[in-house]
């Protein structure tokens, strides 16, 4: 008893800490072998860093599952690191259940060329661009992403905003050796855990959005259920838009479906990605449904400039 007394004390107190108001956060977390974390009202995501690397990281998204627009980020790395309750809990804040292993993950970069998806490591360097209480703008940097035979240099920028479940991702990959590279095609790619037919495409909107089981990972849904006795925690949703207008239809490999467009070296290819939770709520939105999530994407992605 004392000590779940301590743990919510602890949380409140992390939660007190917090300016008012405040929506969007990231940050660089050494404490966690260089993850890079962030989050904005609906969900908290992180990109892995060089400390990884022995682990055979990807350069993919993680998601983290929030239950209302608080911020978590510092609190999950606190009760996992400094309390040992692992995040892979729900203990009414939210929870991580979604595994990327050496994939793209949740929105991360896709990189198409000799009809394959290739998948790059850890980055290399980071940099915070701007932060207030609204907007998040960093930078990760990638030194050697191997792309049919080659090896290219990525640099993608990240902005998460207030008010919109979507990333912005700004991407420029250059290559010494680019003569004889066959077509690139950028965009975002989402790791199926579940069935392909959790999958919907907008046509219109070039909406792709990936609707599944919270806990289709089996090692988080033993962990939740020796803890509450249950291993029921909603729906994870997931979205991907590409705004370019030569978007190709969605396409499948090893078990990620991509959203992508022709890329030219050296240019700025610009997608967006996120995610929320059917538990998620901030008073009167709330999505409860697949079709609520698949619709509500829609609009967000018909109203970006």
């Amino acid at each position: 008893m004392k000590k779940v007394l301590f743990i919510i004390a602890t949380l409140v107190s992390l939660t007190a800490c917090q300016p008012e108001g405040q929506r969007v956060f990231g940050r660089f977390v050494p404490e966690r072998k260089d993850d890079f974390a962030w989050e904005n009202e609906y969900a908290a995501f992180r990109m892995y860093g060089p400390a990884l690397a022995p682990e055979n990281p990807s350069n993919g998204v993680d998601l983290w599952l929030k239950a209302s627009p608080e911020l978590i980020v510092d609190s999950f790395y606190y009760r996992e690191h400094e309390l040992g309750l692992p995040y892979h809990i729900n203990y009414g804040k939210g929870l991580d259940c979604y595994k990327v292993g050496h994939t793209a993950g949740c929105g991360g970069l896709a990189i198409v060329a000799d009809d394959r998806l290739w998948i790059g490591g850890p980055y290399s360097r980071h940099e915070i661009l701007y932060q207030d209480d609204r907007r998040l703008t960093f930078r990760l940097e990638y030194d050697s992403v191997p792309v049919a035979g080659h090896l290219m240099h990525e640099q993608i920028t990240i902005t998460a905003e207030a008010g919109t479940p979507l990333c912005k991702a700004e991407v420029v990959l250059t290559c010494l050796a680019s003569d004889s590279l066959p077509e690139i095609l950028l965009g975002g790619g989402i790791y199926l855990h579940d069935s392909l037919d959790r999958c919907s495409y907008n046509e219109e909107t070039r909406t792709l959005t990936y609707c599944e089981d919270a806990l289709s990972d089996k090692t988080a849904a033993q962990m939740n259920y020796e803890y509450n006795g249950s291993t029921s925690q909603g729906r994870s949703y997931i979205a991907v838009y590409v705004p370019d207008t030569a978007a190709r239809r969605p396409m499948e490999y090893d078990n990620t479906v991509v959203l992508v467009a022709p890329y030219q070296l050296g240019t700025t290819f610009t997608y967006y990605f996120g995610a929320c939770w059917s538990r998620w709520s901030d008073g009167r939105h709330a999505y409860k449904t697949d079709m609520d999530w698949q619709d509500f994407i829609a609009d967000v992605a018909a109203k970006i400039k």
